[in-house]
């Protein structure tokens, strides 16, 4: 996700605190890698005290250099980036950058960039409403988003326009911004399996046409009968290449990248820091556990899925789904309960460390599986991401559907205030600055 990134409601907070004043006021956001070329992450933000002015009224405003001093010397010993934010109290729509902006910056570019070299700074503009970024002293403007229960885009420059004609019927349920977002952002989907694959059809199908798809393994005789867009004669094919065959079809303009890998794998990882949402569709627990924590570290939005089928004494006992969004403010997988550590632990060994392990034994059993059941909670996956990205009023960030009983029920689960993975104290926000539970480079499961 490229952008400047506040975890929710932290932008709020900041836009509240400045507008309070008649008079136009600055603060300094503290900024973080974002793992890609144009991504930041909001760690911190500090309102100038009045001291810190030398000049200041209604229309412009200047901080002392002892001030600026100040906050370089955090930004060098902390490793973090700079973005100096000041208001236009009196904007009316979405404020811009003013002539008196472009002429005080390339000096405090040039001060910045001598000062702390090693991050890239930006400039934030706030109004009452809305915002404005770029990169300072440069002029390119940025996105600008607060991710949480919804990814917020407060400012997106450069959103193209469409034509709605080919989705014409749901831009009248949620506006041309929204079907201008979804076909702009890049989404990826992690594995491409039952559940992945009928997800990538119906995300082609509602305009999204950035994909990254990630997935280990090939089609198997016994995938065929849930894998969506797979034939007889993709046997042994990579399943992210039948999905992206199955995309482009639905829309030969897709953006895709295609990657047959492990996403435990330390070089794998990176590739998803290009992604705006993420998709986990896998039945792995080491995946979760690693994408479930990148998706708080570096403040990109997710949503886990997945499906179960229980048969006892040849009797189906339990059909099962579930779809959680995973995001600032809402609980983790770590927080839900919803991973097994000592499954994590025995899904990253390699091969040679499983056969010398005394408590891994036996062989993975296959499980049931059926189109229809993957498909339904896909949806619920695919109208989840609808809500988060668009006016779409949906609620729900944690879902589960019983089949038997033919019944979705939202559910609120508790944060757990001390929780390594999605607390302030654990990995949230902290990006490049924290590790993530990867598989090494240079070890492999074969």
């Amino acid at each position: 996700m490229t952008g400047l990134r506040f975890a929710a409601p932290e932008y709020d907070r900041l836009a509240h605190t400045l507008l309070a004043h008649d008079e136009e006021t600055c603060a300094v956001v503290f900024t973080r890698s974002g793992g890609s070329e144009g991504a930041w992450i909001a760690a911190d933000w500090v309102l100038a005290p009045v001291e810190a002015y030398s000049h200041r009224d209604g229309i412009s405003a200047e901080l002392r250099p002892a001030y600026l001093v100040e906050i370089a010397n955090r930004a060098r010993k902390e490793k973090l980036g700079v973005a100096l934010v000041h208001t236009h109290p009196r904007a009316i729509g979405q404020p811009c950058f003013s002539t008196i902006d472009d002429a005080g910056e390339q000096p405090l570019s040039d001060y910045f960039g001598r000062r702390v070299p090693a991050a890239s700074h930006l400039a934030l503009v706030v109004g009452p409403d809305g915002c404005r970024a770029r990169r300072l002293g440069i002029g390119d403007e940025i996105p600008v988003w607060e991710i949480g229960a919804c990814a917020r885009a407060l400012s997106y420059p450069g959103l193209p326009e469409i034509s709605t004609r080919a989705h014409d019927r749901q831009v009248r349920a949620f506006g041309p911004r929204g079907q201008a977002i979804i076909s702009h952002i890049a989404v990826a989907i992690i594995g491409l399996g039952g559940t992945g694959s009928a997800l990538a059809q119906q995300l082609a199908h509602l305009g999204v046409r950035r994909f990254i798809l990630i997935d280990p393994d090939v089609v198997e005789m016994t995938n065929l009968n849930r894998l969506v867009g797979a034939t007889p004669a993709d046997i042994d094919r990579p399943k992210v290449e039948v999905a992206a065959r199955h995309i482009r079809g639905i829309n030969p303009e897709a953006q895709i990248t295609a990657r047959q890998a492990d996403i435990v794998d330390e070089a794998t990882l990176p590739t998803l820091y290009g992604a705006d949402f993420l998709f986990l569709c896998t039945d792995s627990h080491a995946s979760r556990a690693v994408v479930g924590q990148l998706a708080y570290q570096f403040l990109l939005p997710c949503i886990d899925m997945g499906v179960s089928i229980t048969v006892r004494e040849n009797e189906i006992t339990h059909v099962t789904g579930r779809t959680q969004m995973l995001a600032p403010g809402l609980p983790c997988l770590v927080c839900t309960q919803a991973l097994d550590g000592e499954q994590i632990r025995r899904e990253m060994l390699t091969l040679e460390q499983r056969a010398a392990d005394p408590y891994v034994q036996g062989i993975h059993e296959p499980q049931p599986a059926v189109i229809s059941l993957n498909s339904t909670v896909a949806s619920l996956a695919a109208t989840m991401f609808l809500s988060a990205v668009t006016p779409v009023p949906s609620a729900a960030r944690l879902q589960f559907y019983d089949g038997l009983k033919g019944t979705v029920r939202p559910a609120i689960a508790s944060l757990v205030s001390s929780c390594v993975v999605c607390s302030p104290i654990g990995a949230l926000g902290k990006g490049s600055l924290w590790p993530l539970p990867v598989r090494p480079h240079g070890a492999r499961d074969g």
